[in-house]
């Protein structure tokens, strides 16, 4: 019998030559000639890196331009093989980091003059200095100039736009998606911050230099997102190694400043954002090479929420209570008072035991088996509870009326960062509290929007931040729910009546899923996985997604698919 460690060599050598091939029909050449295709290594976290091939003898200014296009799309050593097709002079002051531009590799490479050359391409998105990825639909024609200069005979660029153009297979293997984590406004959660960087040896350095450069803008602002690194803090040799799976995180003087409580704060943030690093086991923190307070642990678990239950939870005529697959397991808490109000919306906290309903008199809320009715505004969209204890509800046409109500009553008004919208269509919590999303209409356009969340002392909700948006299917929107930390789907539909979802990582790339044929979509829920997304439709049968290709019939007689948080 063939071992299994034989097994996953030949897998992955199986899955190594199919890059291969497919990377060859990528450097399949976009105009005129046929060029030579990029090589492809594994890398120690089964990534792959591209190694293109340098300038060719005696190459025209065509053929220089598109051989350093390929060439961008390798940032081992600093870019180092895109250099050599860059005069001595230019080489040094090419600054390759402040975007990576994505086209789809349709492109037009050109010679303009005699000494000058153009590229045409479609951007489809595009990735900052630090990491912030950004999709752009649709695509904007793009044009980037070149000059080129005579080096021993030999063609070489001698300007150009800073940053690379690489297209969107190769991106798809050169880099990958990381949080990086920063702290709430009280201090008590870890926030994600979703940013790409290339795979390989350099990762833990690039993505500790963006951790230590803060969280990005729309996190930010109005402090709701921070971090525990003390202000000038950076690394000391501007490197982060790893050897036998420890990170060195060296810093500067600037860390010693901070006390055991930030230091502790320091070391979740670095270990919970190096832990998507493969390579990475454990972190150690370090001031100009001594280990900072050894006794502090970097344990991350209490300052993330734990996964929630992967069952459907969901209310029939008769039981209240989590899928099985076989039968429901009634949910004792809360069976009683759903099962005799029949609420169209529910959103249980099944870490503070409440729980929040829409009926026809209002938003209530439930816990030691009553219901409370806090909120009896007409129009009210289906609510949400929080972690810290809060009902958060809306009217659909007085979207900015936002408010949290806690157990004992007190209405919070908090504001919203949407004050143009007309509507609002669905309002969704992120597990933590710390972010929130809401799908709006203005002017009959949809938007598909996400704002991290200010709280103020004892956890108030107090305002949401900047609108940071997303890609959102065509039609209308139904409904959003929270996929994990950094993932959000939604449901739309569209004018043929089919019912599209789609994941959209917050921060990163989105993609469509199947489509529901059969029904009219009516709500959705996420549980930890996109194989967990449920949906339910108008005639009560609740979907779940069979191997991530088809929409199943999962329970008929459902009435209410309810949200856990």
């Amino acid at each position: 019998m063939m071992s299994s460690s034989l097994k996953r060599s030949l897998a992955a050598l199986l899955s190594l030559l199919c890059v291969v091939v497919l990377a060859a029909c990528s450097g399949i050449p976009r105009s005129s000639g046929v060029n030579q295709g990029s090589a492809v290594v594994p890398v120690e976290n089964d990534a792959i890196e591209f190694l293109p091939a340098g300038p060719i003898q005696n190459g025209s200014i065509e053929q220089i331009l598109r051989g350093f296009i390929e060439a961008s799309s390798s940032p081992v050593s600093d870019y180092a093989i895109a250099r050599q097709f860059l005069t001595p002079e230019f080489a040094s002051a090419w600054d390759a980091t402040t975007a990576v531009n994505v086209d789809s590799g349709l492109r037009t490479v050109s010679q303009t003059g005699e000494n000058t050359g153009r590229l045409v391409f479609a951007l489809t998105a595009q990735v900052g200095a630090q990491g912030n990825y950004a999709e752009i639909n649709p695509a904007v024609p793009t044009t980037f100039e070149y000059t080129f200069q005579q080096v021993d005979g030999q063609w070489r660029i001698s300007a150009a736009p800073n940053g690379v153009v690489i297209d969107r297979f190769t991106f798809d293997q050169v880099y990958q998606s990381h949080p990086l984590y920063f702290f709430d406004s009280t201090n008590t959660m870890l926030v994600p911050d979703v940013r790409f960087f290339p795979a390989g040896a350099s990762a833990s350095t690039r993505i500790t230099k963006a951790l230590l450069a803060g969280p990005s803008q729309w996190l930010a602002a109005n402090g709701a997102v921070q971090t525990s690194f003390p202000e000038g803090t950076a690394l000391v040799a501007d490197t982060v190694p790893v050897t036998r799976g420890v990170a060195k995180v060296d810093l500067n003087a600037a860390a010693l400043s901070a006390d055991p409580a930030v230091i502790r704060r320091m070391k979740q943030q670095t270990s919970a954002s190096l832990q998507s690093v493969a390579t990475i086991n454990s972190v150690d923190l370090l001031v100009d090479g001594a280990v900072l307070n050894n006794s502090i642990s970097d344990s991350a678990s209490d300052v993330m929420p734990p996964p929630i239950d992967s069952r459907p939870l969901v209310l029939t005529a008769k039981d209240f209570g989590y899928w099985d697959g076989t039968k429901i397991d009634t949910y004792g808490a809360f069976a009683n008072v759903m099962i005799q109000s029949q609420p169209s919306a529910i959103s249980i906290g099944t870490m503070t035991n409440i729980a929040a309903t829409l009926t026809s008199q209002g938003v209530s809320l439930v816990r030691n088996g009553t219901a409370q009715l806090v909120d009896s505004r007409s129009g009210l969209i289906a609510p949400t509870v929080d972690n810290f204890g809060y009902v958060w509800s809306v009217p659909a046409d007085q979207p900015s009326k936002l408010q949290a109500i806690s157990t004992d009553g007190k209405i919070q008004q908090v504001d919203t960062s949407w004050a143009s919208a007309d509507r609002i269509l669905s309002l969704a919590l992120s597990h933590d509290g710390t972010q929130v999303v809401a799908l709006l209409e203005t002017n009959g356009s949809y938007q598909l929007v996400v704002s991290a969340l200010v709280r103020g002392e004892r956890s108030v909700p107090i305002a949401l931040g900047p609108l940071f948006t997303q890609t959102l299917s065509e039609g209308t929107p139904v409904s959003v729910a929270w996929v994990d930390a950094t993932t959000i789907a939604t449901v739309t539909v569209n004018s043929a009546g089919l019912g599209l979802v789609r994941a959209q990582e917050i921060g990163g790339q989105s993609k469509e899923l199947s489509s529901i044929t059969e029904g009219t979509p009516q709500s959705m829920a996420g549980a930890n996985t996109i194989s967990g997304l449920r949906v339910l439709t108008s005639s009560a049968i609740l979907l779940s997604l069979r191997g991530g290709t088809q929409w199943q019939t999962a329970l008929s007689g459902v009435t209410t698919l309810a949200v856990q948080q």
